[in-house]
């Protein structure tokens, strides 16, 4: 998990230097692993421990990056189509 944390955190410092299409596989992967662990619930942005909330940064980058990574796309709705990119 570490080695997925720190890709996620060097992308983040490096963002400017890719886009949608000039993303690496790597980072990519990165993205989506952090996203699938959000998902199962085995990670979260922010969790209690005792007393005090910690925020896990990385996820929260990861999710930020994943906003300029993947393009919008239509998203068929019953009446209306919409954009997202989540």
């Amino acid at each position: 998990m570490q080695n997925l944390e720190n890709t996620i955190n060097n992308a983040f410092e490096n963002r400017a230097d890719f886009d949608s299409k000039t993303v690496s596989t790597n980072i990519r992967s990165a993205v989506e692993q952090s996203l699938a662990l959000l998902d199962s619930g085995e990670g979260r942005v922010a969790e209690k421990k005792g007393d005090d909330w910690v925020v896990n940064q990385w996820l929260k980058k990861a999710v930020l990056l994943s906003f300029k990574i993947n393009d919008n796309r239509v998203m068929e709705g019953d009446v209306n189509g919409y954009y997202d990119k989540v």
